[in-house]
């Protein structure tokens, strides 16, 4: 499976914004920390550091997209009957890959 890093993904809010309910976004600090201005609510901080981001995707992208020493591996324990996946493990990603509900 491969990670697509083409979007940037959710950006931190401009300062001052309103929320779609009305309500006022959380304000972005200088060192990219959001805070919310409001006393007496559950807080959350999140850090966004664009170089980690960056450098954590140039990573990622710079992985094969297949491990083919995984796949090998994998290939000659199937063919050495070395591997199963019990049947129910198999009917439950059946259901699941056709859309219904595994449980």
């Amino acid at each position: 499976m491969r990670v697509d890093f083409t979007t940037s993904g959710l950006e931190p809010p401009e300062k001052g914004t309103t929320g779609r309910l009305g309500h006022t976004e959380p304000t972005v600090t200088g060192a990219g920390t959001v805070a919310n201005s409001v006393s007496g609510v559950d807080q959350t901080r999140l850090s966004f550091d664009r170089t980690r981001v960056q450098s954590l995707e140039a990573h990622v992208l710079a992985q094969p997209e297949i491990r083919e020493a995984k796949v090998q591996s994998l290939r000659q324990a199937i063919g050495s009957g070395e591997y199963s996946v019990p049947a129910s493990l198999v009917a439950d990603a059946l259901v699941s890959e056709l859309g219904g509900a595994a449980g």
